[in-house]
């Protein structure tokens, strides 16, 4: 889901105030509710600078954000979402996905692939 930050983010570059975007994915362990004024994850644990962008269509973005197995050892993921700074583990986040808790033993990688499309 699009947070209101993020949509009104996506406004200010279109309309040429800002030049900020998402440049990174910030995984988390939190339980709270998905709401489109969420600014922040539950529970952040992890960024990672995004690794890869697809805009071969016109009307859409992919970003792909991509951990190893040893980063992801131990951890019981329950959210995701997009930040637009690598320092800390805070930010305003442009998306954010809650969901039941997946867990890493160690032997698991995790790769995320969100993608946006302009209507």
């Amino acid at each position: 889901m699009i947070t209101n930050w993020g949509k009104s983010q996506v406004a200010l570059v279109l309309g040429g105030s800002s030049t900020i975007v998402p440049t990174f994915f910030i995984i988390g362990t939190g339980s709270s509710t998905l709401a489109v004024g969420n600014t922040s994850l539950a529970t952040a644990s992890d960024r990672q600078a995004i690794t890869g962008s697809d805009v071969s269509n016109v009307y859409k973005v992919k970003y792909t954000g991509d951990w190893n197995s040893s980063e992801m050892s131990g951890i019981q993921l329950t959210e995701f979402g997009m930040v637009p700074s690598g320092g800390g583990l805070t930010g305003s986040i442009w998306s954010r996905a809650y969901f039941p808790a997946i867990t890493f033993d160690g032997t698991n990688e995790l790769r995320i692939e969100e993608s946006w499309e302009v209507f």
